[in-house]
């Protein structure tokens, strides 16, 4: 790591001006599973947990062959580095070297217990923290340590499932989760006069949600029926403008809402699904808002290779930044190559095109539910990513 680091600063030394500046991330994560060998359940396909979305490199879940019990406990960080010629040394300082200090770092804790009470009934219960220390924001108005603050160490959720015949299951869920300010001064300007970051940093608070939900779900044959009602309540939402660099609050909301999706296998390569979800958005403001999203997808499998595709059209939507705006119709797709699998051995290369939806139902549920908000996550764009484990 630290021949990545001397590289970096020879890039930057045969580099003019004294902006120069490039990030880099440090990620460390460490996960334990503990797995007791009892007996079989079958509600093990009916198992789900809080997706890794949100986390930093999201882990994929626990295998399908897991146990009837298992406790999981991870922990991930991320310090994200800033090198800069001279960017934030001050002149008094006399210096003449390179600033790589870290810059921003996230934290993130999650607990899990997951167990089987009976052959038709199984619950999740833990809790998930968060810590996110951003001093970006302030790069080159000093060497001070004044930075943007968030962190919650406790945030519940809980899942029950039930399955009283193989075809059907219920389920109660509960979830609380928090987002912060990702990329706050990496993106745009290097930095913010004194008193815009203390304007920002008065103003800014972190975002928080809960959210309550009963569903069902049926299987039989080629098809796959769900549908949920859900209560939820998201307190100073987080969001983005056109081509902005900085997060906005844009209010808090009640939201009482449904989603309903339906999935057929056409064929053992190729499969199609319609998802329908509306809520009615009650704005802290007094304003009262429906909003609405129908969504039509197909992916194709064929031994290493996945792609899917998706075409949606939604109404406007409750919260959204000031200059907000984007179009009804939303297109998205994705490639993915991950060749067979060895042991926890993995390898998963993808190109993707996103087209995030500005409706706060479906942020809820979305990417960022969980973690740090970038700029990126309510951006149309291409990206490529790869995914190695061992």
């Amino acid at each position: 790591m630290r021949g990545l680091y001397m590289l970096g600063l020879v890039a930057l030394a045969l580099q003019g001006g004294t902006a120069s500046a490039q990030d880099i991330f440090v990620d460390q994560s460490i996960s334990f599973t503990l797995k007791p060998a009892i007996r079989r359940s079958p509600l093990v396909e009916a198992r789900r947990t809080s997706p890794d979305y949100g986390w930093i490199g999201a882990i994929r879940p626990l295998p399908g062959d897991e146990p009837d019990h298992v406790v999981a406990l991870r922990l991930q960080r991320q310090s994200r580095r800033f090198i800069g010629a001279q960017a934030d040394i001050s002149a008094s300082m006399d210096a003449s070297g390179y600033d790589h200090r870290p810059r921003s770092r996230t934290r993130m804790l999650s607990v899990e217990d997951h167990f089987a009470l009976s052959d038709q009934v199984a619950t999740t219960l833990g809790f998930a923290g968060l810590k996110v220390s951003n001093r970006n924001a302030n790069v080159t108005i000093g060497s001070g340590d004044d930075r943007l603050r968030a962190r919650d160490w406790f945030l519940p959720h809980a899942v029950v499932h039930y399955r009283p015949t193989p075809a059907i299951t219920l389920s109660m869920d509960y979830n609380e989760s928090m987002r912060a300010y990702g990329d706050t001064g990496f993106t745009g300007p290097l930095g913010l006069s004194r008193p815009d970051f203390e304007a920002l940093r008065r103003s800014l608070r972190p975002e928080k949600s809960r959210i309550a939900s009963i569903g069902g779900q049926w299987s039989g044959g080629d098809m796959m029926v769900t549908t949920s009602l859900y209560r939820a309540d998201i307190r100073n939402g987080l969001s983005f403008a056109n081509r902005a660099y900085l997060p906005t609050n844009i209010g808090s909301a009640r939201l009482l809402g449904v989603k309903m999706m339906a999935r057929h296998q056409l064929t053992p390569h190729l499969d199609w699904s319609v998802r329908y979800q509306q809520a009615a958005v009650d704005a802290m403001t007094g304003r009262f808002v429906q909003e609405r999203e129908m969504a039509l997808a197909a992916a194709w499998t064929s031994g290493a290779w996945r792609v899917a595709a998706q075409g949606s059209r939604s109404g406007r939507a409750a919260l959204a930044a000031l200059g907000t705006q984007q179009s009804p119709l939303r297109a998205e797709g994705s490639i993915e190559y991950t060749p067979v699998q060895q042991g926890r051995q993995r390898l998963r290369l993808a190109a993707r095109f996103i087209n995030p939806s500005r409706l706060v139902s479906i942020g809820l549920s979305g990417p960022t539910a969980m973690g740090s908000l970038h700029a990126v996550d309510q951006t149309r764009a291409v990206m490529f990513s790869a995914d190695m484990g061992w």
